[in-house]
């Protein structure tokens, strides 16, 4: 049995299929008194769920099972946790899913605390590799904490705006962008290849983070950048291509 590292992806060879996993954190965000910003519990694992299915869906990969650790008790941190993942899993289209998880009963804690661990399978990976020429673009606009609109942000990349650019044959490699920044995923996607990313101006900012999966970017064959253009709209910045 083979195992490796796809950028935030652990894969397993399995016999008959890849099985991938994905997994998120978050300390010191919500209602507790020692919480740093406070929000909605809720919304913690909506965000870490968030990044894990872009993680996954963007490889091509069925969900199948999740797992969430609760570093605080489960009335009432602990439920409104699991609502959050529940929604969050019903705004990408995700049916009946077993959840597993754990608590903590034991002690009182005073800041919250949230891990979560998402498997899927696959047949194989959706990676075409990139090459020279790739046309690299950016959808969705990059945010984190407090500029986060909490409920179904129009600016940043949804679901839907997911399964355009995977459906899409001309799109070769699709990489949700976190608190590394767009331009260190851009970077390393052409390093990976052997190539050189060539940035173009554009309004976005590339450097800071863009929390919990805000912006996608994917390398395109440069005939699909009118289409997609198209459908994306005002969504869409060409960052810059690879050479």
């Amino acid at each position: 049995m083979n195992t490796y590292q796809y950028r935030d992806l652990s894969v397993i060879e399995l016999p008959d299929t890849l099985l991938v996993t994905a997994c998120d954190s978050s300390g010191g965000v919500g209602e507790k008194p020692g919480d740093e910003l406070c929000v909605p519990t809720k919304y913690i694992s909506i965000f870490a769920t968030r990044v894990c299915l872009f993680e996954l869906l963007s490889c091509g990969t069925e969900i199948i099972s999740l797992s969430n650790t609760i570093v605080g008790e489960m009335e009432p941190t602990g439920a409104a946790l699991i609502q959050g993942i529940k929604e969050e899993l019903a705004r990408a289209g995700i049916g009946e899913l077993p959840i597993n998880g754990s608590t903590e009963e034991n002690f009182k804690t005073c800041m919250t605390g949230f891990g979560i661990f998402v498997a899927g399978i696959a047949p194989q990976l959706r990676i075409t590799p990139s090459t020279p020429g790739d046309i690299l673009i950016c959808i969705g606009k990059p945010k984190f904490g407090a500029a986060l609109v909490l409920d179904d942000d129009p600016e940043i990349a949804n679901y839907q705006d997911l399964q355009t650019l995977i459906k899409n044959p001309a799109v070769n490699e699709i990489i949700p962008c976190g608190s590394k920044g767009i331009l260190y995923e851009a970077t390393n996607l052409a390093a990976i290849h052997q190539c050189q990313f060539k940035t173009m101006p554009n309004d976005l900012n590339v450097v800071d983070s863009t929390g919990p999966a805000t912006t996608v970017i994917a390398s395109i064959k440069p005939f699909a950048l009118s289409e997609l253009a198209t459908i994306f709209r005002d969504k869409l910045t060409v960052i810059g291509h690879l050479k």
